[in-house]
């Protein structure tokens, strides 16, 4: 059962590892120290709920692991794995929320083909199954953008063709796409902030050259991707 917490406790599962280690240390911390490490008022009762709930996860997690190990993936884990991939959830979430393994998701990843995020400053390369040079009206299509909802890489859907109108398609002699795409936000302190799957969400727009573009409609239509996850 889900520990409720106050959003500056320190309840995250890598601190309750090392709050268990300290208390298990040849030289322990006492309980008072285990709850300030925690960030929690000094509550024994407490402190104990949180380890027992920590380790009571660490091992439901490790007997579904244990039961997926060697079970070939289905189209349904494979239509989760990258939808949550294209909406930007980290590989170790993924894998964590679906007891796979990290190398588990991220083999499937580029098994499938599907667009990787790119560090910054590094050059967006996309897969083989994903190079067009030209993209038809309505299309998915992952893009890099430097703007900070879709830096990285970003999933969208190609709206107009601007190649007879835009200066750079001449001086590059490769068409122009203007691409809509969605940034979803959740209502959190008095901001709103990006989240997944977000309970609200703004359209924002971009100009790209068909080669900093990759197109995953394929992956849309195979694997039934929800669009509103994207």
């Amino acid at each position: 059962m889900a520990i409720k917490k106050k959003k500056y406790e320190k309840l995250d599962d890598v601190n309750i590892k090392r709050v268990i280690a300290a208390l298990e240390a040849e030289q322990p911390v006492t309980k008072k120290e285990a709850c300030e490490m925690l960030n929690i008022s000094y509550n024994t009762t407490r402190l104990r709920k949180i380890i027992d709930n920590y380790n009571s996860d660490v091992e439901y997690r490790r007997q579904r692991m244990a039961k997926n190990r060697g079970k070939p993936v289905d189209k349904y884990e494979l239509q989760e794995i990258i939808e949550g991939y294209l909406a930007g959830v980290p590989v170790i979430k993924i894998a964590k929320n679906m007891f796979r393994s990290p190398a588990f998701i991220k083999s499937h990843i580029d098994r499938i083909g599907v667009p990787s995020k790119v560090a910054e400053g590094e050059l967006f390369i996309p897969p083989d199954e994903c190079v067009k040079y030209e993209f038809e009206i309505g299309e998915w299509v992952w893009f890099n953008d430097a703007h900070p909802n879709a830096k990285g890489g970003k999933a969208g859907v190609v709206v107009k063709d601007i190649t007879e109108s835009s200066k750079r398609a001449k001086i590059e002699e490769c068409n122009v796409y203007t691409i809509h795409y969605w940034t979803y936000l959740e209502w959190q302190e008095g901001f709103w902030i990006s989240w997944w799957p977000g309970l609200k969400g703004f359209r924002s727009h971009t100009a790209k050259l068909a080669y900093d573009m990759a197109s995953i409609q394929h992956l849309m239509d195979e694997y039934g991707i929800k669009k509103e996850r994207l």
